[in-house]
């Protein structure tokens, strides 16, 4: 049985602290809630388990090598300092 590892929670959308929620592959703010849940985010693709998609919102298709390196070295360490 394939048990699914929660992305984690961290800082995307400005802050210093982890403001960003992993929903079915993309992000949330939330700083952005109220009592009825979550209302800000959900179009920026999550680094963590929609990476293409992810990289391809940093414009990777469209860098040169040096951009492209630049993002792949983001994820590498986004993915260092979260444990995945």
């Amino acid at each position: 049985m394939k048990i699914n590892k929660q992305c984690p929670e961290f800082p995307h959308f400005g802050a210093t602290y982890p403001d960003a929620r992993c929903i079915n592959g993309f992000l949330w703010d939330l700083d952005k809630c109220n009592e009825h849940g979550l209302y800000g985010g959900g179009e920026v693709p999550c680094p963590f388990c929609n990476e293409d998609e992810y990289k391809e919102w940093l414009g990777y298709s469209d860098a040169d090598e040096r951009g492209k390196l630049m993002i792949d070295n983001y994820i590498a360490l986004l993915n260092q300092k979260y444990n995945r």
